[in-house]
């Protein structure tokens, strides 16, 4: 049996048709597409162990999708603890804005590496369709860029508070992109 995503709904529905349509029938879930990196750690979390559990159930994207589940993971970590952190600080750096800004160099570190894990999993294929990783690259950029600026060039925070909206922007953009991945039934 062939079941293709297209959305978080439908790896809910499948999870909930689980038991229905049992763990020892042969079962080809192609994941197609996700509304967004946002809904990606969820998706995975309902699905890998509905994958991992059968035998006879196989998703060649799921690879894939943990590791957009990894972007996820580490752009909202960059949502709700790192840029809030930054925001109340006071004008000059001090103990908590250093942290803060070490780990959003690290975070893009790990943010460029994820990406390119993405665009390896989805191939040359998709390329022109592959709107997270262009993403992730450009928010990546921007997180080390001002980090090693601040750093490097002694800036106090409020140079780097005037760009926080706009950053946390970016961020909220990223977490929105839809996902799309290659569906292994095409090739």
């Amino acid at each position: 049996m062939l079941y293709k995503i297209h959305s978080h709904a439908q790896i809910q529905a499948l999870q909930a048709r689980s038991d229905e349509l049992g763990h020892s029938n042969d079962m080809q879930v192609n994941l197609v597409s996700l509304e967004s990196v946002r809904i990606a750690r969820e998706s995975y979390a309902l699905l890998c162990p509905l994958i991992m559990e059968s035998r006879s159930w196989a998703c060649p994207e799921l690879d894939s999708l943990s590791v957009v589940a990894g972007l996820s993971l580490e752009i909202q970590k960059l949502e709700d603890d790192v840029l809030p952190q930054l925001m109340v600080l006071e004008a000059k750096l001090e103990r908590g804005a250093l942290e803060a800004l070490l780990l959003m160099k690290n975070s893009a570190i790990k943010l460029l590496h994820l990406s390119k894990c993405f665009k390896e999993a989805l191939g040359l294929v998709l390329d022109e369709e592959d709107l997270v990783s262009a993403r992730v690259e450009e928010l990546s950029i921007v997180l080390k860029d001002i980090a090693v600026h601040v750093l490097e060039y002694n800036c106090n925070i409020a140079w780097i508070q005037v760009r926080l909206p706009w950053l946390v922007q970016r961020v909220t953009d990223v977490l929105e992109t839809p996902v799309r991945f290659r569906d292994s039934n095409e090739y």
